[in-house]
Parts: C-alpha cells; sequence; structure tokens
C-alpha cells in the first residue's frame, strides 16, 4: 500500500481572518521546516514526492498539543501561525494528527490584485482562477510554491521571514502572467487530490513591492 511521506501544515482554527494571510503564513513555515538541519534526513527522504497536507487545530488545546510536536512556525504561537510538521508518513502521523480534520474553513477570499501600496519585499504567488480549489488545498499549493521560490536561490527574501502576497486574477490575466516574466516557481500538480493532473495551480514571482508588478495585478493600476 502506498504510504507517502506528508509534511504536515497545521493552521489554528480561528486565528487567520483571511486566506491570503494563511497562505502567506503556510509557505513561510513549510519553507522554514524544509530549511531546518534538525529535519534533515526527513526532508531529503520528501523531496522526491514533496506533498503537503493541510489541517487545522480546533481548539486551544489542539493547538497548544501540535506546539509540542517538533515544528517550525510561521507568525506568533498565540496569534496568526501556521506550524509545519517534518515529514512523516500517513501511518506515523500519531494520535493527534489523525483527530485534526483537514483544513475547509471558509476564510475572507483572496483579491484579484494587490495593493499598490505594498511596498515589502515580497513575492507574489499568483494562484489559476480555473483551478478551484479548497482553502486547504490553496494554503498546501502556496507552501509549495514558497519552497521551490526558496530553492530558487532566493537567500534574502527566506532570511526576512518569506514575505508573500497572494492574487487570485482574472482568466486573461492569468495567462498572460503566466507566460511572462519574472516567474520563479511554477507548481504542476500531481493530480492526487481536487485537480487534474499537470494543472499548473500557482506560480510565485520575484520578490518585490507592488509597483513592480504588471499593471493588471495591481488594485488602481491601468491595465492597458
Amino acid at each position: 500500500m502506498d504510504d507517502p511521506l506528508r509534511l504536515f501544515l497545521v493552521l489554528r482554527r480561528g486565528a487567520v481572518a483571511g486566506l491570503a494571510r494563511a497562505c502567506e503564513l503556510g509557505g513561510g513555515a513549510a519553507v522554514a521546516c524544509v530549511r531546518d538541519p534538525a529535519f534533515a534526513e526527513a526532508v531529503q527522504a520528501w523531496r522526491p514526492r514533496p506533498g503537503k497536507v493541510c489541517l487545522r487545530a480546533r481548539t486551544d488545546a489542539q493547538w497548544a498539543q501540535v506546539l509540542e510536536l517538533p515544528h517550525a512556525l510561521a507568525g506568533e504561537a498565540d496569534g496568526e501561525a501556521v506550524a509545519a510538521l517534518p515529514p512523516r508518513r500517513r501511518s506515523e502521523r500519531g494520535p493527534l494528527l489523525e483527530r485534526l480534520q483537514a483544513m475547509s474553513t471558509a476564510l475572507e477570499p483572496i483579491p484579484p490584485r494587490a495593493d499598490a501600496g505594498d511596498d515589502r519585499d515580497a513575492v507574489t504567488y499568483v494562484l489559476n482562477p480555473a483551478a478551484g480549489m479548497s482553502s486547504g488545498k490553496t494554503v498546501a499549493q502556496v507552501a509549495h510554491a514558497a519552497v521551490m521560490a526558496a530553492d530558487a536561490g532566493l537567500d534574502a527574501w527566506v532570511g526576512a521571514g518569506c514575505p508573500g502576497r497572494v492574487v487570485a486574477p482574472a482568466p486573461a490575466v492569468w495567462a498572460a502572467v503566466a507566460t511572462g516574466s519574472g516567474v520563479v516557481a511554477r507548481v504542476v500538480d500531481a493530480g492526487l487530490t481536487e485537480v487534474p493532473p499537470g494543472t499548473v495551480t500557482v506560480i510565485a514571482l520575484a520578490h518585490g513591492p507592488a509597483a513592480g508588478l504588471p499593471a493588471s495585478l495591481v488594485d488602481g493600476a491601468s491595465a492597458g
């Protein structure tokens, strides 16, 4: 029976209001986890099939128990946060992870454009509007993109905590941006859940302020 290694991302229910913020935190936690020397052996075995699963801690007690496990954290433990647990096989999840539910909470939707005033040196994650992914799948796919971007040599960005912005543009905008310049990561899904195999779910654009993005991705800018 197939029993793949999975990196588990855990969100604290009710602590993160927006899906974009959950994705940013998920990406930061995943990068911190795969770069932690303490988890190097597990990460090396996981790399050929780098699957991720997004779960939610439904209570403060569950969240506290998650934080007792070896993990990497993005955000603040007592506020907005995502914990990334080093890769383990599904059969090795243990009682706590078996009790946690898949992340399916409806959060504030991802905007179609970035805020023109966002001057952070952030990677921009652009979601494929045709993918139609659940909230947990979306966080996991952005985490894939974050790890790929970090692997592309964005060391200064990693050192800054992997700041990110997430947009879900219209189909025409997606098509143009996905084939344009500045792409540092492109996530092609294996098709095990939710979307057909070979679907490009997320692309990541090189880090920088929102003003440097294509106009079609920036709120208040002219797309023409």
